[in-house]
């Protein structure tokens, strides 16, 4: 874990090292652009739920059977960044992102925030470009998130950790 810099990065790796393809609990906010009408809002968006870590995309049952299919190509390397904890970790242009797993038998909760204040996801929605809210088509198997974004893992509270508390 020499190449991890971010504090958070390294206490993922911890958490998941000792539970590889294994389900973890975490936090994690976001916090997507606002259409040009809401220039100046900050919005956030607080996911907490369990999901997989430590899964080879190309190992899942819905990859393998899509390829057998026909519906999609062959696993290919990574187009943006480089692993740095394979696959937990990966870094690009000096951040670094935490790769999850979607668990289909376990749902994430999402809290939205606009300015601070806690508001439903309707409003929140109506803040974002209209790209930005439109659902996607096809379920996402396994996503990035950004290791600042991390709030906990596994109880761990890694704001407070992090910041000495």
């Amino acid at each position: 874990m020499t190449n991890l810099t971010n504090a958070k990065s390294i206490a993922f790796v911890e958490a998941c090292n000792s539970r590889k393809g294994q389900f973890i609990d975490l936090s994690f906010t976001s916090s997507p652009s606002p259409s040009k009408e809401y220039k100046g809002k900050v919005l956030t968006k607080m996911t907490k739920g369990i999901f997989r870590t430590g899964i080879n995309f190309a190992n899942l049952k819905a990859v393998k059977v899509g390829i057998e299919a026909g519906e999609r190509g062959e696993v290919q390397s990574l187009p943006w960044g480089d692993w740095a904890v394979f696959p937990l970790v990966i870094t690009n242009k000096g951040n670094e992102y935490l790769r999850i797993t979607v668990s289909p038998s376990h749902k994430p909760t999402s809290t939205f925030f606009v300015d601070g204040v806690e508001v439903s996801k309707e409003h929140f929605e109506s803040h974002l470009t209209p790209s930005a809210r439109k659902p996607s088509e096809t379920p996402t198997l396994v996503f990035n998130i950004q290791a600042d974004n991390l709030i906990s893992v596994s109880g761990l509270d890694l704001v407070e950790e992090v910041a000495g508390a």
